[in-house]
């Protein structure tokens, strides 16, 4: 009885982790169309303020380990590598996609990235995709293409720019969930991801200088901003490490399936995005690739 609680209460947190992904999304389309907020100014206060609400939480309630990650010179690079590369790359480019498109379509797209890691492993191991791998890849690529293209060749459905930082965030999903190994083996997630979020803000803030761009002016911006730094990263990603650590990490990824269904749901009921039904479509083929190599992993 305890073990079916605790497993739905697991489940319940992923599902709001997801939601909240999807609807922080969702906040940026809107501070972007409505408020006249742009990428330069909103990821890197997003990435560091974020951050260091994190490496404070580990402040006050570990002082001890809080600082390790930075000091241990061993790490220090794999650390760097997360924070430009992983970090960085990931939310300027999947910002910068939804400001060119929507929220859902650069939302899905990036969640092509599991397709990509399993490409790169199967490079790394010198070896052919297996079968169940093969037909996730399939889908994968079929999915960003309709999206792309809506199903013809010869002209784009979103900008091409869009589907470019689109794939950029893919990748640098790739680089963050690869690279950070012995990383996170040897310290807390959600302490390397406070301090690769304050090094991957403070470096874009040096380049962007959002202090000299126009900001939020009104309660409406304020609140669309401030859900993107508190649900949309800070709780989101609690309430998913919550779900990894009650039910595990492959159900967990199944779980946070939600993310682009709940963007999509947000935007269309919110902004009103339009979609057509091949966007759907490729929803469900890069959906239906997560959800394949998720199985692939928990059977192992």
């Amino acid at each position: 009885m305890q073990k079916n609680i605790s497993e739905f209460l697991g489940t319940l947190s992923t599902l709001f982790g997801g939601i909240l992904w999807g609807f922080s999304g969702v906040c940026g389309q809107y501070l972007f169309e409505q408020k006249n907020i742009s990428p330069d100014w909103l990821v890197p206060y997003r990435l560091f303020l974020a951050g260091t609400v994190l490496v404070v939480y580990f402040m006050i309630s570990n002082p001890k380990l809080a600082f390790k990650p930075i000091r241990d010179t061993k790490l220090l690079l794999e650390l760097m590598i997360y924070a430009f590369f992983g970090l960085l790359m990931t939310q300027y480019t999947y910002f910068c996609a939804i400001e060119l498109s929507n929220a859902a379509v650069a939302t899905v797209i990036q969640y092509s990235a599991p397709a990509m890691i399993l490409a790169v492993v199967c490079l790394m191991d010198r070896r052919f995709p297996k079968q169940n791998e093969l037909i996730a890849l399939i889908l994968a690529i079929l999915g960003v293409f309709l999206l792309a293209t809506h199903g013809d060749f010869n002209t784009l459905a979103i900008g091409g720019k869009a589907l470019v930082y689109a794939l950029i965030s893919a990748t640098g999903i790739v680089i963050y969930s690869l690279v950070p190994t012995r990383l996170n083996k040897k310290y807390p997630v959600a302490l390397n991801l406070g301090w690769g979020m304050v090094i991957a803000g403070a470096a874009l803030a040096l380049i962007t200088k959002p202090w000299s761009l126009d900001g939020v002016s009104d309660t409406d911006g304020f609140l669309a901003f401030l859900s993107v730094i508190t649900l949309g990263t800070i709780f989101a990603f609690s309430f998913y490490m919550v779900g990894v650590k009650t039910i595990g990490a492959s159900k967990a990824s199944m779980i946070a399936c939600i993310e682009p269904v709940s963007a999509a749901i947000f935007g269309y009921f919110w902004l009103k995005t339009e979609f057509v039904l091949l966007d759907f479509i490729g929803f469900v083929f890069i959906i239906s690739c997560i959800l394949i190599l998720s199985k692939k992993e928990k059977a192992r």
